[in-house]
């Protein structure tokens, strides 16, 4: 405080003295003084406590790089009123209610972000809101890209450095010692890649041709992301560790440091001994009632057939992942924008019988391990259903045997084709009532496309997807435990309900086809690289 008052000029601190004339018949002869006061004590008071605010406001000013706040979006320029997007007749649904409530001026929509987030959005939201708009697209309905990045920002009031720290490390990990990680570059809103090839994005072309479209909305947008391109996600980290507490506990503390000697690089094999065994994620079969774990169900927790993870908290986009267990962030993949399939088969013409095709991967066979693979599982479960029940309810298959996934000294093949009829032969699902969307070594990338055809979808799976909290079980689809054990059951009610069965069918096929489109993806895209941006620039 001293300080500051030593900087106050001399005429507001101390009294001045000036020399004036002697009126005229003054009794004396000599000069006269004048004693002229500077401000009050209580004016200086004031005074002091102004420079001391705005000392302080030039002090954190200096602290934020004299730039722009990231948490202060610039607002965008006049919009068109907020027309839903519309594309059929007939009274109104939840999707009509799920766009009416979306917010219709970029004021509202940060509010109800900052409402949601405990913050303000970042910067470049303003530029996203445009293009949400202009695309007719959900604004703010995402709270999958908020859970996502939570840890994160929580780990942020920490170290405010820790998103690009992490972010670094892996660029210099990126290629051969990161096998299927990319680093993707975006300078003023101009996408490039660091490396081009056979992966999730296997279309790089087209995925790039995405990017810059978005870019061109996102003109601002400078960012280093880490994009896995396999199915399997990669960051082996339970984020409920760093939810629960930031203060310097030993889960923070673990979160803060990075203590993988190989990241993306760990491969247990069987996967069992790390995910099950030694217990780094147990799933249960049903959230409700006793806990029993569906670890057994899974080719990915069992013998996973492409595993390559950190057990560190790496921000990593990536198709999908298993909650808790796994902190990666996702992101729509090329199968879920191509996702397109007939629907010409009326609903009363189709068959009662729940239907599936698809190929082996699911993971390393050895030994008899496949029947615990869930896409063995459904064979073996149809194959028994098929002696108590007269009227078939199920028409499934394998399609392929991948014996690349076959060990040879431990797995016959031979034996397992003809034990499981493969190849069967493939119908047109859209002539069935009943489709099962079904887990692979991942999530089968078919969900979508299987909520357009037309057919009630069955979805047993342990994965999160980016669309899973906007997907409603018994709303949308009909949910079944990951070991397959009520499939039966759900199947029965579906024969036994058939007006309910078409109302969730139709539900499901609306909402995939209305809500979840490929601009849905592109502005989906976008809100996690703004995202991304605005911790990696904190």
């Amino acid at each position: 405080m001293n300080a500051l008052y030593s900087l106050l000029p001399s005429r507001w601190t101390s009294s001045a003295y000036t020399r004036v004339p002697q009126a005229s018949g003054s009794r004396s002869n000599g000069a006269r003084f004048s004693r002229s006061r500077g401000a009050s004590p209580w004016a200086r008071t004031v005074i002091l406590a102004a420079l001391f605010g705005a000392f302080t406001f030039l002090v954190v000013l200096v602290g934020r790089g004299w730039s722009s706040d990231a948490e202060e979006p610039l607002p965008p320029p006049p919009l068109e009123p907020w027309i839903a997007p519309v594309n059929r007749t007939g009274p109104r649904t939840a999707v009509d209610d799920l766009f009416d409530r979306q917010s219709t001026t970029f004021e509202r929509a940060v509010a109800r972000y900052t409402l949601k987030n405990g913050r303000r959005p970042p910067q470049g939201y303003g530029a996203w809101y445009v293009l949400a708009r202009t695309r007719r697209c959900l604004i703010d309905d995402y709270d999958q890209i908020h859970h996502d990045f939570e840890p994160f920002h929580q780990l942020a009031q920490k170290d405010k450095k820790y998103f690009r720290k992490m972010v670094e490390r892996v660029k210099k990990l990126a290629g051969p010692t990161a096998p299927g990680i990319q680093v993707l570059t975006v300078e003023k809103g101009v996408p490039s890649g660091t490396e081009e090839r056979s992966s999730l994005y296997n279309d790089n072309d087209a995925w790039m041709a995405m990017l810059k479209n978005l870019g061109v909305s996102l003109p601002d947008l400078n960012l280093n992301a880490i994009i896995n391109h396999r199915e399997e996600p990669r960051v082996s980290f339970d984020v409920r560790l760093v939810a629960r507490d930031t203060s310097a506990s030993a889960s923070a503390q673990k979160a803060m440091k990075a203590n993988d000697p190989t990241p993306f690089l760990t491969a247990p094999r069987p996967t069992s001994e790390y995910f099950t065994d030694a217990g780094h994620c147990l799933v249960p079969n049903d959230p409700n009632g006793f806990v029993r774990y569906a670890n057994n169900a899974s080719s990915f927790l069992l013998s996973s057939a492409s595993v390559g993870f950190t057990t560190d908290l790496y921000p990593v986009l990536s198709g999908s992942k298993i909650y808790p267990c796994f902190a990666d962030i996702l992101v729509p993949s090329k199968s879920d924008y191509a996702s397109t399939v007939p629907s010409d088969v009326a609903w009363e013409d189709k068959k009662p019988v729940l239907y599936w095709r698809g190929d082996s991967p699911g993971g390393w066979i050895s030994g008899d391990n496949y029947h615990g693979f869930p896409r063995f599982r459904l064979l073996d479960l149809a194959r028994n259903i098929s002696q108590t029940h007269a009227d078939p309810i199920m028409d499934v298959g394998i399609t392929n045997l991948d014996e690349s996934f076959c060990h040879s000294t431990e797995c016959y093949s031979d034996g397992i084709k003809t034990e499981y009829n493969i190849p069967a032969k493939e119908q047109r699902e859209d002539a069935y009532k009943y489709l099962l969307d079904l887990d692979g070594n991942t999530s089968s990338g078919r969900f979508l496309k299987l909520l357009k055809s037309g057919s009630l979808v069955f979805k047993s799976t342990l994965f999160t997807e980016y669309f899973t909290p906007w997907l409603r079980p018994f709303e949308h689809y009909i949910p079944v435990l990951p070991d397959l054990s009520d499939l039966v059951e759900r199947i029965e009610w579906a024969r036994a309900n058939d007006d309910e069965a078409r109302r969730i069918q139709a539900a499901g096929k609306e909402f995939a086809e209305r809500v979840i489109t490929a601009e849905q993806d592109d502005c989906y895209w976008a809100a996690v690289l703004v995202e991304w941006a605005g911790l990696q620039r904190t």
